[in-house]
């Protein structure tokens, strides 16, 4: 700005956003240098992901007991399954020999190098990766006969072979490089054949690579997209360049700081999807709202100064706010006590109160350095005017005020009917429809995952609980012996009726009733046994098995014995999650709704507003948990999967309505308030009521659509992601962030407001000690 940017200003945003013009080259320079070391950071330091996620319920206690009993010291406790598949072959031939044996003998030959420390002196020594290959070859058993041989679709021989890893799942983890390395190279010389290799180790490898090449994609996408959509809200591409440059600011800063909390507070794997959404989803709309004030107080005739103070004033003081109600909306999620939300939580934390920060520093310091520069680049037939007319959003607003009553009843019945089943999240049993909670298996994984090509070939010929069994832990006591005759009596009889369960066997299995070799730690006090499900470990199915065995077959077995067993497995940790998550519940929703309306209470005075707020907005959220169940339940449009890409399992992820809750109700508020903020403006400054509504919707309509176009592309492109839970993840935020910038703020914002009138903003005479937050500058 060519004048001097003065002192005074109003309110605390204000003097932050001139302080920041005033200094603005010294600004810009230390937001430069802060970049450059998170860049530096992110480069030099690899993000810790190795999280310890301790299992609730029953799981997590069996899991604590084997840590105890076995304590990693046993050697080939983490297993991997291969599968080999040839269109003529038999394993008979020779040419099928000796694939096979080549890859276990390649396999039985790996190594990988283990660095310690001795006396001061680094010592890397090579460990073993593969203690064992067992392969149908080392069974003296005709192939007719042999648990490891099938036929397959085309008349050739389908086998598979049994890999046990040295270590546990954390060592697996960590050498399971040089193992599907080798296995795709011997996939790719090995001509017609076809090798899959499915594991837990494999199964968190893939995961990771689809995670981290997905991140880039969408990156790509998102970037055109946003800026496509600035182009059009601003007409000018250096106003729409400066949101932009801020995300992308906030996304960088973001995991630049989580890449060094990661090293003492591991983080899930998929926290940088997370910054990346939610960095450029409050960085871009926080921007947004500044700029728009601004480029509209020039226009209306004020210097650049004022019209900067006005706009951080007011846009930028709804925008603390805002964001103040997203962080602690998200904070909703370290309630739930599990480190897969705490740390997705943190990472959305850390992107928004970047973006918030931004927005008072960074943000004023470009506008006061560009001015009018901001018009630069203008594009034909799309500059705005600055007019409050609102366009088609104003002609609604109209005819709502005009008709409240009808049209708001009509909205929220139909938001009520599309909500329904997110009832059942608090255990209320919905109408039709209801959440069905769970975990997606590997079989939802992507087609071209081998993970997932082995889950689906053992399943089709043998058992997929060959790679992801449930494991009955037997617990003698520690001073007693599992191998007293009334133990094993109960484990053979537990056996016995696992092998009457069709679901729980296959006959050709390789060790009959079981997944593998049941495990005894060395004192011989606990002993593990591997009962194959043959299910995906979200399917009903594999629920139904694992609910089976604890309710009915362990206690029928063990009723009688000095021992005890729990159950631990990919389906039972599903079931203990679940069970958590709906424990859980009610208290989150307590803890954000609780702090939502204190901030809506004392930013507008009103106990009206923050009440009527919450409800519309757990109306959009409703909303969108229904979409999900109609779109990933049941596979609803037509041609949805097709589209997305995924094949409805029946199943939403355990995960996901707490953590939509909490995300959406925050961004919800972003224009909720930013839309009450221009209208209490305009009542401050003598308005009545309906004027006012009238005022702060048409005066932020144009710039509140383009946000949420924003915040709709960006989590348009999760949901063509292809992890099924990020899809899910996408389609809930888009669809609710579409409600809410829509129905919400076009219908039922204004018909409330209108019917209410002046209780609005009533406020009782007890609470009358609130400060006053004026929004007029």
């Amino acid at each position: 700005m060519a004048e001097r940017i003065s002192a005074r200003a109003e309110s605390l945003t204000a003097r932050l956003a001139m302080w920041s013009a005033r200094y603005r080259k010294a600004v810009l320079i230390g937001w430069v240098l802060i970049v450059i070391v998170a860049l530096g950071t992110c480069t030099a330091i690899e993000a810790n992901t190795d999280i310890e996620d301790p299992a609730p319920g029953e799981t997590g206690e069996a899991i604590k007991l084997v840590e105890e009993r076995f304590g990693g010291g046993g050697e080939a406790t983490t297993q991997e399954t291969l599968v080999f598949s040839h269109p003529t072959l038999t394993v008979e031939d020779q040419e099928y020999h000796d694939t096979v044996q080549g890859l276990v003998q390649d396999l039985k030959g790996l190594v990988a190098e283990k660095t310690s420390v001795v006396g001061g002196t680094t010592v890397v020594t090579d460990t073993r990766v593969v203690a064992d290959v067992i392969t149908h070859y080392d069974i003296a058993t005709p192939r007719e006969l042999s648990p490891f041989v099938a036929r397959n679709e085309t008349g050739g021989d389908i086998t598979f072979a049994l890999v046990m890893m040295v270590g546990d799942d954390d060592e697996a983890s960590e050498n399971i490089d040089p193992i599907l390395e080798t296995v795709a190279a011997t996939n790719e010389a090995s001509g017609d054949f076809d090798i899959y290799i499915g594991g837990a180790a494999s199964f968190n490898k893939q995961i990771n690579e689809i995670v981290e090449e997905d991140f880039g994609r969408a990156l790509y996408f998102n970037l055109p997209i946003t800026f496509a959509i600035l182009i059009l809200a601003f007409g000018a591409a250096v106003a729409a360049l400066v949101p932009l440059a801020l995300a992308l600011v906030a996304v960088i800063v973001a995991t630049g700081i989580l890449t060094l909390v990661s090293q003492f507070y591991p983080l899930e794997v998929s926290y940088s999807e997370i910054v990346l959404l939610m960095g450029l989803a409050t960085g871009i709309d926080y921007s947004l709202f500044v700029i728009s004030r601004y480029r509209t107080e020039r226009r209306s005739g004020r210097s650049k100064e004022e019209s900067l103070r006005t706009a951080s004033g007011t846009s930028g003081k709804a925008v603390v706010f805002a964001g103040t109600v997203v962080l602690l909306a998200i904070s909703g999620m370290f309630v739930v006590d599990n480190v897969i939300f705490s740390s997705l939580g943190l990472a959305a934390i850390v992107a928004v109160a970047l973006a918030i920060i931004l927005s008072v520093s960074l943000l004023p310091a470009l506008v006061a350095l560009l001015g009018d520069n901001l018009d630069r680049l203008s594009i034909p037939f799309l500059s705005r005017d600055g007019g409050t007319g609102g366009g088609i959003w104003g002609h609604i607003t109209d005819q709502v005020l005009a008709r409240p009553a009808i049209l708001a009843a009509v909205t929220v019945t139909a938001l009520i009917v599309v909500g329904a089943p997110s009832v059942s999240v608090l255990r209320i049993p919905a109408p039709y429809l209801p959440f069905n909670l769970g975990f997606n298996g590997v079989k939802s994984f992507p087609d071209d995952a081998d993970a997932k090509q082995a889950v689906l070939a053992l399943e089709e010929n043998f058992t997929i609980g060959l790679i992801s069994p449930e494991n009955v832990i037997v617990d003698a006591g520690e001073k007693a012996n599992v191998f007293a005759p009334n133990v094993q009596s109960s484990v053979n009889q537990l056996i016995s009726l696992v092998e009457e369960e069709s679901v729980m066997r296959d006959p050709d299995n390789p060790y009959g009733a079981l997944a593998r070799e049941p495990e005894n730690n060395s004192s011989g006090d606990t002993e593990i046994i591997f009962i194959p499900i043959n299910a995906d470990s979200g399917e009903e199915k594999a629920i139904d098995a694992v609910n089976h065995l604890r309710n009915d077959l362990i206690p029928a077995s063990f009723e009688e014995s000095p021992a005890r067993a729990l159950v631990a497995g990919p389906s039972s940790g599903n079931i203990d999650f679940r069970e958590s998550i709906y424990f859980r519940t009610p208290f989150v929703f307590a803890f954000v709704l609780g702090l939502a309306f204190v901030i809506l209470l004392v930013m507008f005075r009103s106990i009206v507003i923050p009440i009527k707020a919450i409800i519309l907005n757990l109306l959009s959220v409703g909303a969108a948990y229904g979409v999900l169940v109609l779109v990933f339940q049941e596979g609803w449009p037509p041609g949805i999967e097709n589209l997305l890409g995924f094949e409805a399992t029946g199943i939403i992820e355990s995960w996901l309505p707490l953590f939509l809750f909490a995300i959406l109700f925050g961004l919800s508020m972003d224009y909720h308030m930013f839309v009450l903020g221009r209208i209490k403006e305009a009542y401050e400054k003598g308005a009545s009521n309906e004027e006012a509504v009238s005022l702060g919707i048409k005066a932020t309509a144009g710039t509140i659509t383009s946000a949420a176009a924003i915040m709709v592309a960006v989590f348009s492109v999760f949901a063509f992601m292809r992890l099924l839970g990020m899809q899910q993840f996408g389609v809930g935020l888009g669809v609710a962030i579409l409600i809410d910038a829509t129905v919400i703020r076009s219908v039922l914002l204004p018909a409330s407001m209108k019917l209410l009138g002046e209780w609005n903003w009533y406020l009782p005479s007890w609470l009358r000690w609130l400060p006053q937050i004026k929004m007029v500058e």
